[in-house]
């Protein structure tokens, strides 16, 4: 068959009709149109949430005037983080902005699976988890997830929709014992049922088949070429920017010959998506564009602001963000705000150095006002502060560890932000210098060959990499190397440093991390 691409519209910008660009390409035995508005990895970002409502209702808006069924699907990790009160807010998001299905990721297990089962007890929003085994008289989770679900669109038509979780859910957890003993099947067994289930769905008569994925975008690539019946993968977990449509990338064809599009929209709830699509009578997708669009082009949605507010509370006002440096799309680039809240936990804190690993930073900051909500919802996890003592060695193979990101599955755990250091790397991950800075401002090579492992630093890092999370297990701290326990995360050393300046701030990187 022959399947029609049509170019996105670019990044960031919407036409002036308000419509999505009418490709003029046509097949003769199209019958359905379809839009979905799709969402991953929003971790917690109530900022975003609010602009998404506005993007979402535009998206029917334009759907409905192209005489188009559309749905809005999310991919997970919704929640991040264990302070409910952002978790009810991120739970009340999912029902204003109308979101059909999601598929739960790691992250709604930062809290217990029972506390997540009661915040989406009452969700109007379909809970997806065709691998998730739950223990006999488990939590209200159990009663609210289902493997699969059909969704009537406007026009009539029928459209499966189908949630995996995670097969690496096990590594990617802060605390296993939240699962409260759920399992997720590993990828073998996932694909396998996923077949399964699409069989069940099409003797419903279903033809038209969307898998809501949590799985990461290389395992999301292997589903869509072994398993029969899916048309569209919205995938998530990996963090991809997936644009436009690009054969053997996202477009690629199941084991009938039949097309399957896979889709991702980075992470933070910085983009979304609008994913147009055409069937033919066969239920086969004819036409498709794919739109990935950023966030920050709509305004906040005024329900979801008043809603947020009267959870969290009004937020106060800190300064005034006067410029930033262009944000890493990757985990893999020096971040400037990293920079920021590593030098201002560096002062504040008098350490010799600061990590902070880059996963850790979840959104970024408008320019404008700067609230106390815009710095916590950039470290979302509540993670306690140590100061500790490490070695020369421990910290050359913690940077040389973050380095191999660079080759490695999902390009995790991406790069290690730093403040009283500086180092070079090469494409291929590899460490090839580093030196340090002393409170004196000499700076003084490191030998990342030969690194002298009765050197000791005082550095400051989080909880989460004192236990040796993501596996970086030479950081790893025993209570002889604990030199003082912090009761807060960075966000109140960033809050009240932000005040202690008491002008417009700029946000610049300097080119510690360097990549040749």
């Amino acid at each position: 068959m022959t399947l029609q691409v049509s170019s996105p519209i670019a990044a960031g910008t919407i036409n002036n009709t308000g419509k999505l660009p009418d490709s003029g390409l046509k097949s003769p035995t199209s019958t359905t149109k379809t839009s979905i508005f799709y969402i991953n990895d929003l971790h917690g970002q109530v900022p975003k949430m609010q602009r998404l409502v506005s993007a979402g209702q535009h998206a029917e808006v334009v759907a409905e005037q192209n005489g188009a069924d559309i749905l809005k699907l999310c991919s997970g990790d919704t929640f991040i983080g264990s302070d409910e009160k952002r978790n009810i807010a991120a739970a009340s998001f999912l029902n204003i902005a109308g979101i059909d299905a999601e598929a739960p990721g790691n992250h709604e297990f930062d809290i217990t699976a029972s506390i997540c089962g009661k915040l989406l007890k009452d969700s109007k929003t379909k809970i997806l988890g065709m691998n998730m085994n739950f223990p006999q008289g488990s939590s209200d989770l159990a009663g609210k997830v289902m493997r699969s679900t059909i969704h009537e669109g406007k026009n009539g038509e029928r459209y499966g929709l189908i949630g995996v979780q995670p097969s690496d859910i096990h590594q990617r957890l802060k605390k296993q014992e939240n699962l409260e003993g759920i399992t997720v099947d590993d990828k073998e067994q996932t694909i396998k049922e996923l077949q399964d289930e699409v069989n069940q769905l099409q003797q419903q008569g279903i033809n038209k088949i969307f898998l809501l994925s949590h799985e990461g975008n290389n395992v999301e690539k292997e589903i869509a070429q072994k398993v029969n019946g899916i048309d569209v993968i919205l995938g998530g977990h990996s963090h991809d920017l997936i644009e436009g449509i690009k054969q053997g990338e996202n477009l690629l064809y199941s084991p009938s010959g039949e097309p399957v599009v896979i889709t991702q929209a980075g992470r933070d709830g910085n983009h979304f998506g609008i994913l147009n699509l055409e069937f033919n009578d066969k239920g086969q997708i004819s036409y498709v564009q794919n739109n990935v669009l950023d966030t920050n082009i709509y305004s906040s949605n005024l329900i979801m602001s008043k809603t947020i507010d009267s959870i969290l509370g009004e937020s106060p006002v800190i300064g005034e963000l006067k410029h930033v440096d262009t944000l890493p799309k990757t985990n893999l680039e020096e971040n400037p705000w990293a920079d920021f809240v590593a030098d201002a936990v560096k002062n504040t804190l008098d350490a010799d150095i600061v990590l902070i690993n880059s996963a850790n930073f979840r959104g970024s900051v408008d320019y404008g006002t700067i609230t106390e909500r815009d710095i916590t919802s950039i470290f979302p996890f509540n993670n306690k502060l140590f100061k500790v003592k490490i070695n020369e060695k421990d910290l050359v193979d913690a940077i040389k560890a973050c380095g191999q990101s660079f080759v490695a599955k999902n390009h995790k755990p991406g790069l290690m932000q730093v403040s009283g250091l500086t180092y070079k790397l090469d494409k291929a991950g590899n460490l090839l210098e580093m030196s340090y800075k002393n409170k004196q401002g000499q700076i003084k090579n490191i030998d990342v060959n030969n690194p002298d492992p009765n050197k000791t630093y005082t550095a400051v890092y989080d909880e989460f990499l004192v236990n040796g999370g993501d596996n970086l297990t030479m950081l790893k701290r025993n209570d002889n190397d604990i030199i003082e326990r912090y009761s807060y995360d960075k966000d109140k050393v960033t809050i009240d440093y932000i005040k202690s300046i008491n002008k417009p701030l700029e946000v610049r990187k300097d080119n510690r991390i360097q990549i040749v």
